[in-house]
């Protein structure tokens, strides 16, 4: 199994999980919830129960539309001149970037959704404090390393 097929079983999964976990603890949920959160993690709008199941319905369309982009590689937009030489590793290199960040993303909207959840049942307060430089600093650090690693299989 490769590293993309796992990231996809566990994406997968974990959209699963969320609606089904969102399912499961609907009827403790309030009708009213945290829907929006500020920088510093601290909920800061409110809103009704049933918006949680934007989360993974977007995280859903997120994953399916990088998965049907996978597809067309040769349109991507590359920091290098793709040669016949090189178009193998850069594309090799834009599908795994691609694959991690699907897994990444469907981490993060599941977190939220957990989180939120958490919140709304009064077993925790916000998102945290570093929810949003920590998402970031994996997100980016991820495009960094691919970009660093198209650079070198030029």
């Amino acid at each position: 199994m490769t590293i993309e097929r796992l990231h996809d079983w566990i994406c997968f999964a974990l959209i699963l999980l969320s609606y089904v976990f969102l399912i499961f603890k609907w009827s403790d949920l309030p009708a009213t919830i945290p829907i929006h959160y500020n920088a510093r993690g601290v909920a800061d709008g409110w809103g009704g129960r049933a918006t949680l199941f934007i989360l993974p319905t977007i995280a859903l369309i997120l994953y399916a539309g990088l998965t049907l982009l996978r597809r067309i590689p040769h349109h991507f937009n590359y920091i290098v001149q793709i040669t016949e030489q090189n178009a193998v590793a850069q594309y090799r290199l834009s599908l795994m970037l691609l694959s991690w960040i699907k897994l990444e993303i469907v981490v993060l909207f599941g977190y939220i959704q957990w989180s939120t959840i958490q919140n709304a049942a009064g077993l925790s307060s916000g998102l945290g404090i570093w929810m949003l430089p920590v998402s970031l600093f994996i997100l980016l650090g991820t495009i960094l390393i691919a970009i660093t690693r198209m650079r070198k299989s030029r």
